[in-house]
C-alpha cells in the first residue's frame, strides 16, 4: 500500500525537541532508522531541505544560504497509521 507522496508528515530536528514543521512525504530522502544519543529505541529519520518545510525547527540560514538538507526525526504519535507504516515500510527497504 502507497501513500500519497502529498501528505504531509511532522518532523522535528530530534527525537525530543518541542519545535515542529510539516514537509510532504515526497520530500523526504534517506528515510531510514536510527537511535540519537538519549533516544528510547530507534526511530524513523529522513533529510529533508529546509525550503521545503512549513514550520520552523532549529537550524540557520543566516551563516549559509539556503536550502540545507537537514536531518529530521518523525514520531510514530504524531502521524497517522497508514503514513507511519509507510515510512517504516521504506526505512526498512534501506536496510
Amino acid at each position: 500500500m502507497s501513500i500519497d507522496v502529498g501528505t504531509l508528515v511532522p518532523v522535528r530536528c530530534s527525537w525530543n525537541a518541542w519545535r515542529t514543521a510539516e514537509v510532504r512525504l515526497g520530500d523526504l530522502e534517506g528515510i531510514h532508522w536510527y537511535q540519537p544519543a538519549g533516544a528510547p529505541r530507534r526511530l524513523v529519520h529522513a533529510y529533508v531541505d529546509c525550503t521545503k518545510m512549513r514550520g520552523l525547527i532549529a537550524h540557520d540560514c543566516q551563516k549559509t544560504p539556503a536550502p540545507h538538507r537537514l536531518l529530521v526525526c518523525v514520531l510514530k504519535r504524531h502521524l497517522a497509521p497508514p503514513a507511519y507504516s509507510e515510512l517504516v515500510r521504506l526505512a526498512a527497504s534501506v536496510a
